[in-house]
């Protein structure tokens, strides 16, 4: 019996990879099987070992995506020694590149189909249940640091809310092809900024136990 002459996971890679071009190309439903095995030059036994079908490819290249680019973003958030700054900066990129990449990435325009919108809303939630508690520590670092404005009626306690809010709503923004419009994406880099405190505009002090106080 013939040998693969690459290693299993390379071949795997390999297979993502393509079918990720294909399916940026073309949308989900005009992509086949044969599709992908034609452009790596392979025989379907080969696609089945790795898959179960076209729709486990599919997933597969959206976790891809995300995972070399959205869990970068969170280790950052949740670094304890990591800047505020700095998080601050890797979250504004998480919405403005890696998840508006994504849209870009995934999404065909108005011929969709409720296919492609169905795989792309249960990776968008798992997507933002995985963001809600490294963005809210990164809530609470801010608190802690008097970065962000207490007077918005965000505490220590309802961070995790507060983050599960506006993501979710961010997310609707994006999703709806809103976001590369320019007073949109204005809009939301102006809903995220406007919590936050410049440093040499501070005038809270920091209590650690019970966030800040004006001083």
């Amino acid at each position: 019996m013939r040998k693969n002459s690459k290693p299993p996971e390379e071949r795997r890679r390999e297979l993502i990879t393509v079918a990720s071009r294909l399916f940026q190309e073309k949308g989900y439903e005009a992509v086949s099987v044969r599709d992908i095995l034609d452009a790596v030059h392979g025989a379907p036994g080969m696609f089945y070992y790795y898959f179960k079908s076209k729709q486990d490819i599919y997933l597969a290249t959206i976790e891809q995506y995300l995972s070399e680019r959205i869990e970068r973003r969170c280790r950052v958030l949740e670094d304890a020694n990591v800047s505020f700054d700095e998080k601050q900066a890797a979250f504004h990129q998480l919405l403005q590149e890696d998840i508006a990449g994504y849209m870009q990435r995934f999404q065909q325009g108005r011929e969709r189909s409720i296919t492609d919108d169905s795989y792309k809303l249960w990776d968008f939630m798992q997507l933002l249940n995985r963001l809600i508690l490294p963005y809210a520590g990164f809530i609470r670092q801010g608190l802690c640091e008097g970065r962000i404005d207490p007077s918005r009626g965000i505490t220590h306690e309802n961070a995790e809310a507060y983050a599960t809010f506006f993501l979710y709503g961010a997310w609707g923004m994006i999703y709806n092809q809103t976001f590369t419009e320019g007073d949109t994406r204005l809009l939301l880099h102006r809903q995220i900024t406007v919590l936050y405190v410049h440093p040499r505009d501070k005038t809270m002090t920091t209590r650690k136990t019970g966030g800040l106080h004006k001083g």
